[in-house]
């Protein structure tokens, strides 16, 4: 099957020196699930993301989507996640096989993202309902990160490269808050831990359906806060309201719900510097994003 250029372009920035093999066997693994799963209509998904997405059918499960990971932690923590949930919320895990990282999923229809809905006040209340009372206790099954564990690993890295005493300031204070955060939330439960609008899908009972779950194990308090920092760049007033609205649905008060999105600013964006090591342009806007958008968060929290 052709694969567009500009999904190769993402393989070779991930893969490096090992892209050539991995896109060798794209077609013989899609030949060996197609007869595996009984796989027809295979269609090709452009995404954002670096994974190779399909859409399909099967003769066993219907309305498909088959989901090429690349290799990594990270596909096993999805499939864990997505057994977990089984259905409730998540999209359905049809079957898998991690010797390849491939996994065959249940496809959302009509599957409009979030970000279709044009009110932000209505998006904060759809995702706020979407997710109360929706994440389950860990039951220790499972290798997860937790948030504690993520910020700490970046944190290393960015130490290593040197230089970065700015950055690292606002990732210092991050931790900070999320100590105090987890003084008052302290449950232990598996989280999504990318949940924004494009992974929030509309499904045929006109309610969304969650997909591409990270796989994370923290109290809920922190699952709202990808959402919002998604909504940047925009008016303080704006958060604030989406906060204000989320509030009372998932029963956390607005200041932890714009603590954790701090949390989350500080590591996300410290995440993009690491990604842009390599291109001095891009690493310096990312450096700057870093600084810039904590600055931002940290205003919302004195409102």
């Amino acid at each position: 099957m052709e694969i567009p250029e500009s999904a190769r372009q993402g393989i070779y920035k991930c893969l490096g020196a090992k892209s050539k093999e991995y896109l060798s066997q794209v077609d013989k693994r899609l030949e060996k699930y197609v007869d595996l799963w009984k796989l027809y209509d295979l269609a090709f998904m452009p995404t954002d993301t670096v994974n190779f997405l399909f859409s399909c059918r099967s003769a066993l499960y219907k309305e498909c989507v088959l989901k090429m990971c690349i290799p990594g932690p990270e596909v096993a923590a999805e499939v864990g996640c997505l057994r977990a949930y089984d259905g409730k919320g998540y999209c359905n895990l049809w079957a898998y096989d991690l010797s390849d990282d491939v996994l065959l999923l249940e496809r959302i229809i009509p599957g409009e993202q979030m970000w279709s809905v044009k009110d932000y006040r209505e998006r904060a209340r759809l995702m706020a309902t979407t997710i109360k009372g929706l994440p389950i206790p860990y039951d220790g099954s499972g290798q997860y990160p937790t948030y504690l564990s993520w910020m700490e690993e970046i944190h290393r890295k960015l130490t290593d490269m040197g230089g970065l005493e700015d950055v690292l300031f606002f990732l210092n204070e991050a931790m900070k808050i999320y100590a105090e955060l987890k003084h008052r939330h302290h449950q232990e439960c598996l989280l999504h831990g990318d949940l924004h609008q494009e992974n929030l899908l509309l499904n045929s009972s006109g309610g969304y359906t969650i997909i591409d779950p990270k796989g994370v194990v923290d109290d809920p308090i922190m699952e709202t806060s990808r959402f919002l920092i998604n909504e940047m760049p925009c008016e303080k007033d704006k958060i604030i309201e989406m906060a204000e609205i989320m509030s009372p649905i998932i029963s956390v008060s607005v200041e932890d719900i714009l603590k954790s999105m701090y949390v989350d600013t500080a590591l996300s964006h410290s995440w993009r510097m690491e990604e842009h090591f390599h291109t001095r342009e891009a690493f310096d806007e990312a450096k700057q994003a870093v600084i810039d958008t904590c600055k931002f968060v940290h205003g919302l929290m004195k409102e």
